[in-house]
């Protein structure tokens, strides 16, 4: 019983510090959006500082957007270093250069994980 109290104590612990972290995020970027519309406006006039905050707006929510629906494809396990350099990447001859051994290795990993994914 002891285990599970210290677990939602830490749970909870950590998403009040995040959610407080998270308002203070959205509070300075309000005044970080007042304060490039205070200086864009003498510059550029009230249409297109608002047409540049919108844009950089849109195109950060984009990004995010864009790393949120990554789909979440399966993390291969690593492999130990010691595993990789007993033996070497098909393709590589034992002769090669650890980095090209390293590079062959990296290169088959990903096209598994490429393929994996289709």
């Amino acid at each position: 019983m002891f285990g599970i109290e210290q677990k939602l104590a830490r749970t909870a612990k950590r998403a009040g510090l995040l959610s407080g972290g998270l308002l203070l995020c959205l509070i300075g970027a309000a005044f970080l959006t007042v304060a490039v519309w205070f200086a864009l406006l003498p510059e550029f006039g009230p249409g297109v500082t608002a047409l540049i905050i919108g844009g950089g707006y849109l195109g950060l929510g984009c990004i995010c957007l864009g790393l949120g629906a990554g789909g979440g494809a399966a993390v291969q396990p690593q492999v130990p270093l010691a595993a990789a350099e007993a033996a070497p990447a098909p393709g590589a001859t034992p002769e090669s250069p650890p980095i090209v051994q390293a590079f062959v290795y990296g290169l088959q990993t990903g096209s598994k994980a490429g393929q994996a994914r289709h």
